[in-house]
């Protein structure tokens, strides 16, 4: 590596780190004055400064770990400010005039920034398959997740599981400082004509995450429901319920944006099941996220570049405003095209590969657009 290679590299890397902490800083900020009042709902037991540290602590851990989530979604941005700012930079102080009066092109110094970028991508990969899915309680969690009543519970009705049981619940309580429970279950247990055969009820279930079951209590098994079987009905105690209902089906049934928060290997798990909830949203995360993202993320940085590096410092102002411009153009088109990938296929033939299609789209268009644009730079 050259010593202008170096020099490009940890300007952008110390620009990277500055993005970083601006970008992540103001969600966190924002997100704080509009959520304010959630916050104050937490009761505190202690008074004076130790309720004021307490209080922080708990904002603390909130966004400590809601800042992963930021990231993942603030990353492709990150990227573009930091190598934007490297070059205007560059530009401004004239340093660029006195390397291309050494005969340096322009792309050549935009060479490591790529790369660099390229990199840090694998920041994203790590984020989102490797540290987001081993923090999912955390992330769940509402701003005011410490209040003493459950106000996000919420009743289920007729959830159907992949073995054609069907589960009633009074409440479902998904905690996440401890176990998830249901309050007053009812499982129905059905045969291939939708007629019942068992009974499950109980008074609670409270879910075991070792042995990937739900624990009863005061739970109870009615056999030989169906006239067919010729037998009597049968009641006896159970004390587990080993069906195919997870937490995790549960809050899929209850909300698509649960899935994004998955890894990749379990939303193809998930897609592999006969019957799996928001299989929409699945697809769509699916096709949306690793190698799509990633890519967009460079496509991006591609346009900013292409956009930012002149030979003329008058036009910096001209530049910049050509990069919001193509940028933002990008980001709505991949907004958009997340949005038309979790959506039914217009057409019956291709209804598997219609979320992959449209989550490719925007690169299809703005990936030779920025070519073209990185070919017409004069250097």
């Amino acid at each position: 590596m050259k010593l202008i290679d170096r020099y490009v590299v940890s300007s952008f890397l110390k620009n990277y780190l500055l993005s970083f902490l601006v970008l992540v800083g103001m969600y966190i900020v924002l997100d704080l004055i509009f959520n304010i009042d959630e916050f104050a709902e937490v009761k505190q037991k202690a008074t004076g400064i130790e309720a004021l540290f307490s209080f922080m602590y708990y904002i603390g851990d909130f966004y400590f770990y809601q800042m992963f989530l930021y990231f993942l979604h603030l990353s492709g941005m990150i990227a573009v400010i930091a190598a934007s700012f490297t070059l205007i930079r560059m530009i401004r102080f004239n340093e660029l005039s006195a390397l291309l009066s050494a005969g340096v092109p322009l792309l050549r110094i935009a060479l490591p920034l790529i790369l660099a970028a390229l990199f840090l991508n694998g920041l994203l990969w790590v984020d989102q398959e490797l540290i987001i899915p081993n923090m999912i309680p955390k992330l769940v969690r509402t701003h005011d997740y410490g209040t003493e009543g459950d106000v996000h519970a919420f009743p289920i009705a007729a959830m159907r599981a992949d073995d054609g049981a069907k589960l009633f619940a009074a409440r479902y309580h998904p905690n996440t400082e401890k176990p998830p429970k249901m309050d007053f279950i009812s499982v129905i247990e059905q045969d291939e004509n939708f007629r019942p055969i068992t009974h499950i009820r109980a008074d609670s279930a409270i879910w075991d995450d070792q042995s990937k079951n739900w624990v009863l209590e005061n739970g109870w098994i009615d056999r030989n429901l169906s006239p067919q079987s010729g037998q009597s009905v049968k009641s006896e105690r159970i004390p587990v319920y080993q069906g195919k209902i997870t937490p995790e089906e549960i809050m899929l049934y209850r909300s698509g944006n649960f899935v994004e928060l998955l890894s990749t290997q379990r939303i193809n798990e998930l897609l592999q099941r006969p019957l799996s909830y928001g299989r929409g949203n699945l697809l769509r995360v699916k096709h949306t996220r690793g190698v799509t993202q990633m890519t967009i993320n460079m496509i991006m940085l591609l346009l900013a570049i292409s956009a930012v590096l002149t030979r003329e410092p008058q036009q910096l102002k001209t530049s910049a405003t050509r990069s919001i411009i193509l940028t933002g153009a990008l980001m709505t088109a991949a907004f958009a095209s997340q949005e038309l990938a979790g959506s039914p296929a217009p057409f019956a033939h291709f209804p598997g590969q219609w979320p992959a299609l449209m989550a490719w789209l925007p690169i299809f268009i703005f990936g030779p657009l920025s070519v073209l644009l990185l070919d017409k730079v004069k250097t």
